[in-house]
């Protein structure tokens, strides 16, 4: 359907192609997300719905050896070579689903940001959303020290980052979280956390293409702009930043979304209504900047016929 060196041009140059592509991805269940079974899982999605852009799930969780208890504790934490950590077993992930999508496939790897990478290191997966989770909490108390820890952890991350693409990704998915209005006052975030996250896609963003989701509701949508990267993704629907305003804000950048990934027209919408749905997406961004996309990652339950017809759709365009 789409050719992945054709992808790769209109991603990072916005070279005009045939058609538009979508981007939909899938949770799945905790039997397939790590192994031969994730990358089954990836494979037959991939399969049934013929989504032209492949991301593979990082279900490996950031872990460093100390304790943080008290903010102090952050200056603690030393560098970690790669292979002391669980991301080995991510690489080989992707070297399996390149290995099993083969060359023209175009594979994301999906890497999750600073902040939220600080989170799975101290309290776990699924914890960020509390605003009392220790690293929110850390930086609200104590920034100097606490994001003298959350340096090193963005290094790593740029080694990981690395690591992916040489292990067979064409670039990332960079998952950025903590610019919720409720969560850092703007200054707080700006100052101690944006700075790494910059340096961190600047280092990829001429190793490979750099897809910017800016994760959960109510986000800061003007604090991402000076962010080095391809194509920028968002909640739309859960924020004041309409597609218009994410593409007057990143002028250069291809834009992902279009659908509630929660509910409404992608999942319930007869044939006309998306069509129409998506003509006025293209109309909204401009066709050279559109990927059609949902605000985030689908549930999985979704009906993968319902996203093999709207891809189709939209490579008909």
């Amino acid at each position: 359907m789409f050719k992945r060196d054709e992808l790769l041009a209109f991603l990072k140059d916005g070279t005009p192609m045939q058609g538009i592509p979508a981007g939909f991805w899938m949770h799945f269940p905790a039997a397939a997300q790590r192994g031969g079974a994730a990358i089954d899982a990836h494979v037959r999605y991939y399969d049934q719905t013929g989504v032209p852009l492949v991301k593979i799930m990082n279900e490996h969780p950031y872990r460093f050896p100390e304790r943080i208890e008290v903010p102090e504790d952050w200056r603690k934490i030393r560098p970690q070579a790669l292979e002391d950590t669980d991301y080995p077993a991510f690489l080989d992930e992707i070297r399996m689903l390149r290995a099993r999508m083969g060359e023209n496939a175009l594979i994301l790897a999906t890497i999750h940001g600073v902040l939220v990478s600080a989170c799975h290191a101290t309290d776990g997966m699924g914890k960020f959303p509390d605003l009392n989770n220790t690293v929110t909490r850390h930086l609200k108390e104590n920034p100097e020290a606490t994001a003298t820890g959350l340096s090193i952890i963005a290094e790593t991350l740029k080694r990981l980052s690395v690591a992916c693409i040489e292990a067979g990704a064409d670039g990332i998915y960079y998952a950025a979280l903590g610019a919720e209005e409720e969560r850092f006052s703007e200054a707080l975030y700006t100052t101690y956390v944006r700075p790494l996250e910059i340096e961190l896609l600047g280092s990829l963003i001429d190793r490979g293409v750099v897809f910017l989701h800016i994760c959960k509701d109510h986000p800061r949508l003007p604090m991402f702009q000076e962010y080095p990267c391809h194509v920028v993704n968002w909640a739309e629907h859960s924020s004041r930043y309409t597609l218009e305003d994410g593409a007057a804000l990143f002028p250069r950048q291809r834009i992902l979304g279009g659908f509630d990934n929660k509910g409404g027209l992608l999942f319930d919408g007869d044939a006309e209504q998306i069509k129409r749905h998506i003509s006025g997406v293209i109309e909204r961004i401009g066709r050279e900047r559109t990927i059609i996309g949902a605000d985030c990652t689908l549930p999985g339950t979704t009906d993968t016929a319902r996203i093999r017809s709207i891809v189709e759709l939209c490579a008909r365009l």
